[in-house]
């Protein structure tokens, strides 16, 4: 259990059902497995704003939890610190899908996975941390 109302919420929040989500998540994966059949590498436009809807879902519910009142600050602190995090590889993604398939898109994707796996391991921590 939660220490706190507050608390409970992050972590309901954390682990809501998001049928939205998973459907443009599902359209950017979709999208990013074909790149390699439009010219010059480039994700396609219903991809791209895919990706830009699923950003605004995790910018929105970093508002939402930012906006908590929690005794478990220090939770709370790391569910933020974790989707500061996946914001940040999803920006270094978009990065990368400006350059095509080319060898300066490599670094940036890379870069975006590495953050990506920080995000998961950080959002595990979060939500162990609220579970307690």
């Amino acid at each position: 259990m939660a220490a706190d109302a507050g608390a409970q919420r992050i972590h309901d929040l954390l682990n809501q059902q998001a049928p939205s989500l998973n459907r443009n998540l599902a359209r950017a994966a979709k999208a990013a497995g074909s790149v390699h059949e439009n010219p010059y590498g480039v994700m396609s436009q219903s991809g791209v704003d895919a990706l830009a809807e699923v950003r605004r879902f995790y910018r929105g519910l970093r508002r939402q939890i930012a906006a908590v009142k929690t005794a478990d600050g220090s939770a709370k602190a790391d569910a933020l610190r974790a989707l500061d995090t996946l914001d940040a590889a999803f920006g270094a993604y978009e990065g990368g899908l400006d350059l095509g398939i080319s060898p300066s898109a490599v670094p940036k994707l890379e870069n975006a996975e590495k953050k990506s796996r920080q995000a998961e391991k950080k959002m595990r921590r979060a939500i162990a941390g609220l579970s307690r």
